[in-house]
């Protein structure tokens, strides 16, 4: 493959990706999640500290 065609293949790859994050992102909030993804981390977080200390 040459350099312009990794560089494209990589740039639609880039593109899905944020398309895909922006979708779940939007997910999140709707389902509750005011931040999004930040709130679904910070939540995921905080169950693992609490699933240790138990």
């Amino acid at each position: 493959m040459r350099k312009n065609s990794k560089l494209a293949a990589l740039e639609s790859k880039v593109d899905h990706l944020e398309t895909e994050l922006t979708y779940i992102h939007t997910l999140l909030v709707k389902c509750g999640f005011p931040e999004g993804i930040q709130t679904l981390k910070t939540t995921a977080e905080e169950l693992i500290s609490e699933m240790a200390v138990e």
